[in-house]
């Protein structure tokens, strides 16, 4: 009888974790995504490579754990996901369109 009791504890937990770990992986796509969209639209504005490059970088560090806390707070995580996914697609097809070599 205690086995059984036990069983749904760990499968919490693993649920749990693996919620945890998809949140962590796509917010950093989602990051990753707009920090390079942010570094070509600061390069298209004139900015210098080194100069766009950091402050994007900068505001990627900033805007991954308030999207980790918004995601992990999410009433509706799947919709939340979607539009992040969606939006995460549209930079990356804008970022090679205007693609810098």
């Amino acid at each position: 009888m205690q086995r059984l009791a036990k069983t749904p504890e760990k499968r919490t937990a693993l649920v749990r974790g693996a919620y945890l770990l998809a949140v962590l992986m796509a917010s950093y796509a989602a990051i990753w995504v707009l920090t390079g969209f942010m570094g070509i639209v600061l390069l298209h504005l004139g900015s210098v490579r080194s100069e766009a490059a950091i402050f994007s970088t900068l505001l990627g560090f900033v805007l991954y754990p308030a999207l980790v806390i918004a995601a992990l707070a999410a009433k509706r995580p799947l919709r939340l996901w979607v539009v992040l996914m969606a939006a995460s697609a549209f930079l990356a097809v804008v970022c090679d369109y205007w693609g810098v070599s």
